[in-house]
């Protein structure tokens, strides 16, 4: 499960632009993702909106409200967690009770999955060896609507991570989206699953002006079922090259 703190955003309609000119890249297409790749832009905003949240009774009635609720994750220093993000880009400690983990695995499971790119929906049963039983691979299932798993709804509020996230970004978070994905095993060769499912390419995301990210696993993952795979550091000085161009590379 994948739950991902970030701030609204207008997206402008038209996608980042793919020519080999970089200037044209830069000046056509989501401007707005493109200057939230640069440190210095994400900053910026984010002493815009600490600075517009110390006047916003709205939001300071909110983080008293969240500082003062029970933690699903109490005993975890958020102090060195923070430390070890703006580090390495990752930190680790942060785990489910077993029972909080069933319940969101049982829900999973019975509840319908979409694949982005097509219009039929499925339960994970209904996939057998990677395949859907109207003969079409399936490479991940997005359930549909969280809202009426509690347990998703508990973590999303929990105030240990609005904490994290608070301090790492160093504002309180005004949108936060949850994520419940399937990743499907495929006996396909890596090229052709990179080519499937944009997101097994190494990339890094653009969400928002400013975000960070949270997961869980519910299953059981180890090297060879699907773990997700970060190089450590790689948050900082990344080439210019890499800014202006697209956010998945290659290997």
């Amino acid at each position: 499960m994948k739950i991902i703190s970030k701030d609204p955003l207008v997206r402008l309609k038209n996608r980042s632009n793919s020519s080999k000119n970089i200037i044209k890249r830069v000046l056509t297409g989501d401007v707005t993702q493109r200057c939230s790749r640069f440190y210095w832009f994400r900053q910026g905003y984010s002493l815009v909106q600490k600075t517009t949240q110390k006047f916003d009774k709205n939001i300071q009635d909110e983080i008293l409200k969240f500082s003062s609720k029970s933690s699903l994750f109490d005993g975890f220093s958020v102090e060195n967690g923070v430390k070890e993000i703006r580090r390495t880009g990752v930190a680790f400690g942060l785990q489910l009770a077993p029972e909080m983990t069933q319940t969101i695995y049982e829900y999973a499971v019975n509840n319908f999955c979409f694949e982005p790119g097509y219009i039929d929906h499925f339960k994970i049963n209904q996939i057998e060896k990677g395949w859907l039983k109207n003969e079409r691979r399936v490479f991940r299932g997005l359930l549909w609507d969280l809202g009426n798993c509690q347990a998703i709804e508990k973590i999303t509020k929990d105030p240990v991570l609005l904490k994290i996230v608070s301090s790492y970004l160093g504002y309180y978070p005004t949108l936060i989206t949850q994520h419940l994905t399937w990743s499907i095993a495929s006996n396909l060769p890596a090229e052709e699953v990179q080519k499937n499912y944009p997101a097994t390419n190494f990339h890094y995301d653009i969400a928002g002006y400013n975000f960070m990210t949270c997961y869980f696993y519910i299953t059981d993952v180890d090297v060879s079922s699907g773990p997700h795979v970060m190089i450590a550091n790689s948050h900082l000085k990344k080439p210019l090259s890499m800014l202006l161009t697209s956010g998945r590379h290659s290997d």
